[in-house]
């Protein structure tokens, strides 16, 4: 399996630590607010290199985390924490805010199909960690102390800038007078922030660095401690978004190397952005859509999987609710066929037989070809409009119902998207509905016919008649 390593600015072959094993940490959500569609396309394509690496073969240990402390308005050392800002906005405590928005998180996962990391961990659990990460790093001569908290002295750390390829001479001779003076490098961050001397804060705590004065950490540290309690001091995959790459993740390398002495993870993925109406989706903009208003349109949480998964995950993607109803319509078309695994045919030739039989293990194989070539989602998709074009244009045996059932549920693994997860075969009276209307077309009773087909529509099922005189059912 090939995936792009931002790390190596190439595709690498994927080649854990300790084979089959695999460790995979993915930065979670800040749960200050609801997430958007963005975020989502996020979520989708890191469960989607899950299931890749189930796929071939790999048992995955998939940590990700829940920043419910640290994170500060500007991505940076400045500005508000998000969760006293969502506190101050709902008038509740940062906690509460934090246990509520976690928890629509974790409720949006499942609609989604985003497999349940096996670890899913909280900042606010994780503080002693942090401190005994930071008090490494201190041991080892990377940190200074300033008047508002701890921070990590970029010089120290050779090869600071090559993760992002930064030009840090250009940052340091642009930064703005109102930048924080008491940094030694405008590319020090903080590892620890002394809470406001005028104002207590809903999260803080003792530490060993201020004194009496009370903190809390620095965003950055706290995914370095937590992924190498549950990984190790090297693990194989980092993922995120793309816009964690010139500070959360560069910074997260740095501390973290600096500690241990050894590479921190050896692959890392990104998502690139997602656009709407040439800008891209962020709370700041304001140009974020939850998924439920989604849902609430009538477009189904598998459609939107289905509409992330149209785009490639390096490439910058374009969200509209038209591309969101062709995705809808396209899931649609493919239920009808998968009912078909559902209505086997008896007498079917064998010149017919041959031919789903051959088309579902080609589909099969170039799916996962395609998945196994860094994640390669849009031709996975195609692909699969190619077989369903073929197989809904014949009558299927048991054995190839089977067959195709078995590419059903193989779709259902590696895609997250169940095709026949809605679907209720007819029950006896719907069949009986469905029996008159065929002895109605054999009698060339036409009326009889059309309104039965009502009759059946009335009940959610479409009909399809073959030249053979063959009558298939479909959800509608």
């Amino acid at each position: 399996m090939k995936l792009y390593n931002t790390l190596t600015r190439q595709q690498d072959e994927v080649k854990p630590l300790l084979p089959p094993a695999i460790s995979i940490y993915t930065c979670g959500p800040t749960v200050y607010d609801y997430l958007h569609i963005g975020n989502w396309f996020n979520y989708v394509r890191m469960d989607t290199l899950i299931r890749a690496l189930q796929a071939n073969g790999f048992t995955t240990n998939w940590v990700m985390n829940i920043t419910d402390v640290g994170h500060l308005v500007s991505d940076a050392d400045d500005g508000e924490d998000k969760l006293e800002k969502g506190a101050r906005r709902e008038g509740k405590t940062a906690w509460e805010v934090a246990e509520y928005y976690t928890a629509d998180f974790l409720e949006a996962m499942q609609l989604l199909s985003i497999q349940t990391p096996d670890h899913i961990v909280k900042a606010t659990d994780h503080i002693a960690e942090q401190i005994t990460l930071i008090q490494r790093l201190e041991a080892n001569g990377y940190t200074y102390v300033i008047d508002d908290g701890v921070y990590f002295d970029t010089s120290k750390f050779e090869g600071y800038a090559a993760f992002a390829r930064l030009d840090l001479e250009e940052q340091q001779a642009g930064a703005r007078i109102s930048v924080n003076d008491q940094k030694r490098n405008q590319s020090d961050f903080a590892l620890w922030k002394f809470s406001p001397v005028d104002s207590k804060r809903d999260m803080e705590w003792d530490s060993p660095f201020g004194g009496d004065r009370k903190g809390f950490p620095g965003w950055h540290i706290e995914c370095s401690a937590m992924s190498m309690k549950y990984l190790g001091e090297s693990f194989d995959i980092h993922t995120g978004g793309i816009d964690h790459i010139p500070v959360h993740h560069t910074n997260e390398i740095a501390q973290s190397e600096a500690a241990t002495g050894q590479r921190f993870a050896n692959y890392w993925m990104h998502s690139n952005h997602v656009m709407v109406n040439g800008e891209k989706i962020s709370k700041s903009l304001g140009n974020g859509i939850r998924l439920q208003e989604i849902i609430a349109q009538g477009i189904s949480a598998q459609a939107t999987r289905l509409n992330i998964l149209e785009s490639h995950y390096r490439s910058q993607s374009k969200f509209s609710w038209d591309g969101l109803e062709a995705a809808n319509n396209r899931l649609k078309h493919w239920q009808q066929v998968a009912c078909l695994a559902l209505q086997p045919q008896s007498n079917i030739p064998a010149s017919e037989e041959q031919l789903i039989t051959a088309e579902i293990a080609a589909a099969t194989t170039d799916i996962t070809a395609a998945l196994f070539d860094d994640l390669n989602t849009p031709l996975m998709l195609s692909r699969l409009d190619e077989a369903f074009s073929i197989i809904e244009k014949q009558l299927l045996s048991p054995p190839t119902a089977q067959q195709f059932a078995t590419l059903l549920t193989y779709i259902h693994t590696v895609l997250g998207i169940d095709l026949l997860v809605d679907i209720v075969a007819p029950n006896a009276d719907d069949m009986k509905l469905m029996d008159r209307r065929r002895a109605a077309r054999q009698a060339k009773e036409w009326d009889i016919s059309d309104k039965l087909r009502y009759e059946l529509a009335n009940a959610g099922f479409g009909i399809r008649d073959l030249p053979s005189g063959a009558t298939l059912w479909f959800k509608l």
